[in-house]
């Protein structure tokens, strides 16, 4: 009887130690993000949300690279908040980070290039190559921007600022609130049309 009971469990212990253990993948990092825009532009009251209307930000730079030896690749931040299905937009832009070798900054550079800023206000910028720069689309896809030589007061701070990663990108956190006026080129007229932006609130991300 014993020897039949042997040979009953034998063929279950042979199949448990076939069983392969199945390994699960430690958990990736996932970084909390979050958009908006509010502000009156040319009187008008503006309010976007993240996911709303298919709202979202989309981080993007604007880089000169180089492999000369002596000379330092660079890269200007743009963050806009856009939607896929809405028209309306709007971008800022601020710039330029500098560094040597690589394509894209170390985070040390990129990190410590936004702290200038916890202290100091950037000035506006053509391009935002050198400060800060608005870009914004209304509902007819017409482009107004901002201009550094602008004879309107305009100001702007960049405040809450934070920096996480997740598996993929480097981010760096921001509140830009901002006041100037926006112009737009008129070929028909000649004329040069403004509009007044008043106590903007854009709240995004760049990425490194």
């Amino acid at each position: 009887m014993k020897k039949n009971v042997f040979f009953y469990f034998l063929p279950i212990l042979f199949l448990i130690s076939c069983i392969k253990h199945e390994i699960i993948p430690a958990p990736s990092k996932s970084v909390d993000l979050a958009c908006s825009f509010k502000g009156s532009i040319g009187g008008t009251d503006i309010k976007w949300l993240q996911n709303v209307d298919d709202y979202n930000c989309i981080p993007s730079q604007d880089k000169l690279l180089t492999t000369t030896s002596g000379q330092q690749s660079s890269s200007t931040f743009i963050s806009k908040i856009a939607s896929s299905s809405v028209k309306g937009e709007i971008s800022v832009a601020l710039g330029r980070v500098f560094w040597t070798q690589f394509d894209k900054p170390t985070h040390e550079i990129f990190t410590k290039f936004f702290d200038t800023y916890k202290t100091d206000h950037p000035l506006y910028s053509t391009g935002g190559k050198f400060g800060f720069e608005v870009r914004y689309k209304d509902n007819l896809g017409t482009e107004w921007v901002s201009d550094s030589a602008s004879i309107f007061p305009q100001n702007v701070t960049i405040s809450n600022l934070s920096y996480d990663s997740d598996i993929n990108l480097d981010y760096c956190k921001f509140t830009a609130t901002f006041n100037c006026h926006l112009f737009h080129y008129n070929n028909d007229t000649k004329k040069k049309d403004s509009l007044e932006v008043e106590n903007a609130i854009f709240k995004g991300w760049f990425t490194r």
